[in-house]
């Protein structure tokens, strides 16, 4: 039966015995005529996804991730490696060959003239695919087993030393700016997370807060006294209704590239290099590690699913490598 003749005849039948018969026969006229107007389709709320192609099975991978808990950030570094890799490889999944896979990282080294540490972040992305295609058994073999990692000279990322902070303190102009510098320092938090507080979150009695990282994981991180003072100077001048804890000119909350424009702002007027919000996470935790806390202990406030991460954040004061061998080596 068509749809619309469906709905003609429920509609009819509900309405019998409440309208008069009299009435029945203009109703149904004028609803022939809005009905003839539409094409009418019966809802489904059934989800077939049936897309074996490529294509396809890129996006129900993305959606694994996202639905993993992944940052929207890094599923769109997915998308784009990805969907390049698929539209150069030319051949179906189940076909590629580890050499296939070296052959295009090769390739696209030669042609994008990029570093290693890059490269070797291409190969374990395609190797996240390839491993959720076997594990889900589109695929019989993952060729990214035969793929080994690609090594690159690792450079170790500096902390700020306790001139260069006092520098950053001194160089800023305004009450907002001073606390941002010590919130980002105090907490250790990522700029993202940073960006998203509100005021009502802050307990600045017992200098703490709540703050929600990757994956949606919540974790309490701490305020320094000199960090609360500042935050008390800076909230106690603002006369806006915004929740945001910090918020830009405009009067809106600050934004990822406002914080970083920020801080490099504040690094030129105080003479220091590489002033990002990153460096005072690191910062953090370098100093953290260089007066006896645990490691442990610094994976917890930096929200580090995987100590080893944490590992990588510290940078090891060279001072206190020479005084500990004079210690334990004499």
């Amino acid at each position: 039966m068509d749809a619309r003749m469906e709905i003609l005849e429920n509609v009819l039948q509900a309405v019998a015995g409440i309208i008069p018969e009299t009435a029945l026969a203009g109703l149904e006229s004028a609803l022939c005529a809005e009905l003839e107007k539409y094409e009418v389709q019966e809802r489904t709320t059934e989800m077939v996804i049936r897309d074996g192609t490529a294509e396809g099975l890129l996006r129900k991978f993305l959606a694994t991730k996202r639905i993993e808990g992944k940052a929207e950030s890094t599923i769109e570094y997915y998308r784009q490696q990805l969907t390049m890799f698929l539209h150069n490889v030319g051949k179906l999944l189940p076909e590629i060959t580890t050499f296939d896979l070296r052959f295009y990282l090769s390739a696209y080294k030669e042609r994008r003239k990029v570093r290693n540490r890059t490269l070797d972040n291409i190969r374990k992305c395609l190797s996240t695919f390839f491993t959720w295609l076997a594990d889900e058994e589109f695929i019989q073999r993952n060729p990214c087993r035969g793929l080994k990692s690609i090594k690159y000279r690792k450079v170790m990322k500096k902390a700020f030393s306790q001139e260069e902070l006092e520098k950053l303190k001194s160089a800023c102009e305004n009450y907002r700016d001073l606390a941002l510098v010590g919130f980002l320092y105090s907490t250790g938090c990522r700029v993202s997370e940073a960006i998203s507080i509100n005021r009502n979150s802050l307990d600045l009695e017992k200098r703490e807060l709540n703050v929600v990282g990757k994956g949606d994981k919540e974790r309490t991180v701490y305020l320094t006294e000199v960090a609360v003072m500042y935050l008390r100077l800076y909230l106690s001048g603002r006369q806006d209704e915004s929740p945001a804890l910090f918020i830009g000119r405009s009067g809106g909350r600050l934004t990822k590239n406002g914080v970083e424009t920020a801080l490099k702002r504040i690094g030129l007027r105080a003479g220091v290099e590489n002033v990002h919000p990153h460096r005072f996470r690191r910062t953090l935790a370098t100093n953290m590690i260089d007066r006896g806390a645990s490691l442990q202990d610094v994976q917890a406030i930096l929200g580090h699913e995987d100590i080893r991460t944490t590992q990588v954040y510290v940078y090891t004061n060279q001072r206190n490598v020479k005084n500990s061998h004079e210690k334990y080596a004499a």
